[in-house]
C-alpha cells in the first residue's frame, strides 16, 4: 500500500518540479543534482538544502550551469568560479547582502546569464560584473536595491539585451541612469516605488530598447519627455499606477518632439476617469491599447484623435456615456473593441456608422439595450467577425433579431445569453447565418431543447457552448451536419437529464473535448463514447456518476485521450480494466467520490500517465495489483 501511493505521489508532481529533478544527485555532493557524473558536472541544482558557501565541487569541475535556490546562502568567495566556464549562474532566495568585486573573475568570456532575484541586495553590484564581456541577461529582481546610478552598469555597454530590476525600492531615476546600454531590449523596473523619471534618464537613445515595463509603481502621469528619444519602443507596460490623464505635464511640448509609436500601451487599472477630446496627442500608432480597471465613465468626441489604433480593450472600466462620434477619428484602423464588464444600457446607433475595418465587437456583460439594431451594425454586415452580446443584464435579443439586423454571412463567433422567449434552437434560426461560423455560444438563456438538425445552415460550426441552461433535451440529430467539424462541445451548468445523451453525441467524430460537468448526471451507458474517436479532454467532474463500465473507454477506439475527469461524483468502485491500454492517457482525475474498492488490473497499460488522483476517497479495499502502469 505504502509503495503504491508513493508511486502516486510521485505521479502528481508538477511537471517544473519534475523538470528539475530530472537529473540524479551529484557523484560528489548527494544533496545537489548533477547533468553529469565526471569531473565535468554540466547542470547543477541545489536547492532547499543547506549551503552558507558555495559546493567545493563547483569550484573544482566544469560546470555549464549552476543554481541556488534557498541555500542560505550568504556568500560568493571570490575568484571561487574562475575555472567553471560557467554560462548561467542563478542565486536565488538567499541571504546575499553583497557581492564581492572579482565573485565573478573567471568568467569574462562564458557568462551570458546572471539571475540574482529574491536575495538581500541593497545596491547594484556594479564592480562585480563590469568584467563581464558576454553578459547579455542580468535579473537583479526581488532585492531591496534603492537606487541606480549613472555607472551602474558600465562595462555592460556592448552585451547587456535585459535588465530586469522588478520588486525593489527605486523611488526615482535619475539622469543617464542607463547611459550607454545602446543594446538593451528589455529594461523591466516594475513593482518599486517610482514616482518620478528624469526628462534625461533615456538620453542616449537607446536604439535597441522594444520593451519598457513600469508597471505597479506610483507614478501620476505618463512620461513623455523622457520617453521621447526611445525611437524603437514597441511595449510600454505603465499599468497599476495612479495616472488620472494622458495629458501628460504643461513642460512636454509635442510639436517639437517626436511622437510615440507603439504595438503595445499597458494603461490598466490606473485613474484615469474620461478622455476628452485628443487624449492621444502624444501618440501616433497604438496597435493595442489596454484601459481595464480604470474608472472611466465617459468617452468624449474625438477621445482617440490623432492616433490610429488597432485595437482597444477597455474591460471592467464603469463606461456609461460614449460620445456617437468618440471612435470616429478610427473609422480606418479599428479592428477590435471590446467593451464588456461596463455599464453601458445604450449604443448610438451612429456609434459605428461608416466602420469598414472593425472585425470584432464584445459588449458583453453590460446592461445594453440595442434599440435600432439594424442602423447600429448596418455598415459592418459584411465585415464583422466576432460579436459578444452575452451577459445577464443585456437586454434578451434573440437570433432572429440577430439574422435581420446583420444578415450574418461572414460571422465566425457570436456569444449570446437572454433569448426572450425563445427555450430552443432549431433549424430556422441559423438560416440567414453562413458557413462561416466556427464559434458559438448560448450561455444563460433558459435553453430547454435542441432539436434535430438544428445546425444545417452552419456547417462548419467547431466550438458550441450551452453551459449554464436548463437543456433537457438533445434530439438524436441534433449535431447531424456537424459531426464532421465540431471540435469542442461544452454543457456546463447546463444539462437537467439523468442520463448522459449518448444517442446525439454519436454523430461528433471530430470531437476532441467534451463537457458535461456540474450537471445532475447519474448514468451512462458502456457505448457513450464510442464514436468519439478523436477525443482528448472529457470532463465530468461534479455529476452524481455511479459507475463507470467496463468497456465504456478502450484503446483502439479512444487512442488520444488524454484527459479523463470524474471529480466529485458517486462512484464507488473501479472494477478491473476500466481504464485500461488508453495509450495517450496522462491525467486521471478520480477524487472525492465514494470509492471503497479498486479491483486488480483496474489501471492497466496507461504508458503516459503522470497524475493519478484518488484522495478523498475510502479506500478500504485496495486489490494487489490494482495498479499496472
Amino acid at each position: 500500500m505504502i509503495m503504491i501511493w508513493m508511486s502516486l505521489a510521485r505521479a502528481s508532481m508538477h511537471m517544473h518540479e519534475m523538470d528539475e529533478m530530472r537529473y540524479p544527485p551529484c557523484t560528489q555532493n548527494a544533496l545537489c543534482t548533477c547533468s553529469k557524473s565526471s569531473t565535468d558536472l554540466g547542470i547543477v541544482h541545489c536547492k532547499d538544502v543547506p549551503f552558507p558557501a558555495l559546493p567545493k565541487m563547483v569550484n573544482e569541475s566544469k560546470v555549464f550551469m549552476l543554481h541556488m535556490e534557498n541555500t542560505g546562502l550568504r556568500e560568493i568567495e571570490p575568484y571561487f568560479l574562475q575555472s567553471t566556464g560557467m554560462y548561467r549562474l542563478k542565486i536565488s532566495g538567499n541571504h546575499l547582502t553583497e557581492i564581492p568585486d572579482d565573485a565573478f573573475m573567471g568568467l569574462e568570456r562564458s557568462l551570458w546569464e546572471l539571475i540574482l532575484p529574491q536575495n538581500d541586495l541593497v545596491e547594484i553590484p556594479s564592480k562585480s560584473f563590469r568584467h563581464l564581456q558576454k553578459l547579455r541577461h542580468l535579473d537583479l529582481g526581488n532585492n531591496h536595491i534603492t537606487q541606480v546610478q549613472h555607472d551602474s552598469f558600465r562595462g555592460l555597454e556592448d552585451s547587456l539585451q535585459t535588465l530586469i530590476l522588478r520588486d525593489n525600492c527605486i523611488s526615482m531615476l535619475m539622469a543617464h541612469s542607463f547611459s550607454g546600454l545602446l543594446i538593451l531590449e528589455t529594461l523591466d523596473l516594475s513593482g518599486n516605488n517610482l514616482f518620478e523619471i528624469d526628462p534625461n534618464v533615456f538620453v542616449d537613445g537607446m536604439p535597441r530598447l522594444t520593451k519598457l515595463l513600469l508597471t505597479d509603481n506610483i507614478l501620476s502621469e505618463i512620461p513623455y519627455d523622457a520617453l521621447g528619444p526611445l525611437k524603437s519602443l514597441r511595449t510600454l507596460d505603465i499599468s497599476h499606477n495612479v495616472i488620472w490623464s494622458l495629458s501628460g505635464n504643461d513642460t512636454y511640448d509635442i510639436k517639437s518632439a517626436t511622437k510615440l509609436n507603439l504595438d503595445n500601451l499597458h494603461l490598466e487599472y490606473n485613474h484615469i476617469y474620461m478622455l476628452p477630446p485628443n487624449s492621444f496627442k502624444n501618440f501616433d500608432i497604438v496597435n493595442r491599447t489596454f484601459f481595464d480597471g480604470n474608472p472611466i465613465h465617459t468617452l468624449r468626441e474625438d477621445a482617440f484623435k490623432p492616433a490610429k489604433i488597432r485595437e482597444i480593450y477597455m474591460r471592467y472600466c464603469g463606461l456609461t456615456n460614449i460620445s456617437p462620434v468618440a471612435f470616429d477619428s478610427l473609422v480606418n484602423s479599428l479592428q477590435i473593441l471590446d467593451l464588456s464588464g461596463n455599464n453601458l444600457t445604450h449604443l448610438h446607433h451612429k456609434l459605428f456608422n461608416n466602420f469598414d475595418v472593425l472585425r470584432v465587437i464584445s459588449l458583453r456583460d453590460n446592461k445594453i439595450k440595442i434599440e435600432q439594431p439594424l442602423e447600429t451594425f448596418n455598415a459592418m454586415q459584411y465585415t464583422l467577425l466576432k460579436l459578444d452580446l452575452s451577459g445577464d443584464k443585456n437586454d434578451p435579443t434573440n437570433l432572429q433579431t440577430l439574422r435581420n439586423m446583420t444578415r450574418m454571412r461572414n460571422m465566425r463567433s457570436l456569444s449570446m445569453s437572454r433569448m426572450g422567449s425563445a427555450t430552443s434552437i432549431g433549424p430556422d434560426d441559423f438560416k440567414d447565418f453562413g458557413v462561416e461560423l466556427e464559434d458559438l455560444q448560448i450561455t444563460r438563456a433558459t435553453l430547454a431543447t435542441i432539436q434535430s438538425h438544428a445546425f444545417k445552415h452552419v456547417r462548419g460550426l467547431k466550438r458550441l457552448d450551452f453551459s449554464e441552461n436548463g437543456i433537457q433535451t438533445i434530439e438524436n440529430d441534433a449535431f447531424h451536419e456537424i459531426g464532421h467539424s465540431l471540435i469542442s462541445l461544452k454543457i456546463s451548468h447546463g444539462f437537467t437529464g439523468a442520463a448522459l445523451p449518448a444517442d446525439p453525441l454519436r454523430h461528433l467524430t471530430s470531437l476532441q473535448e467534451l463537457d458535461f460537468s456540474n450537471n445532475k448526471i447519474t448514468s451512462m451507458s458502456d457505448t457513450s463514447f464510442h464514436f468519439l474517436k478523436n477525443l482528448r479532454l472529457l470532463e465530468l467532474h461534479d455529476n452524481r456518476i455511479e459507475q463507470v463500465m467496463k468497456g465504456t473507454f478502450q484503446g483502439d477506439i479512444h487512442s488520444k485521450l488524454e484527459e479523463i475527469s470524474l471529480r466529485f461524483n458517486h462512484l464507488a468502485q473501479i472494477s478491473q480494466h476500466t481504464f485500461f491500454d488508453l495509450e495517450a492517457l496522462r491525467k486521471l482525475h478520480l477524487d472525492d467520490n465514494k470509492i471503497d474498492r479498486v479491483e486488480r488490473r483496474a489501471f492497466m497499460n496507461l504508458d503516459e500517465l503522470e497524475h493519478l488522483s484518488l484522495r478523498g476517497n475510502k479506500l478500504n479495499n485496495l486489490a494487489e495489483e490494482s495498479f499496472q502502469v
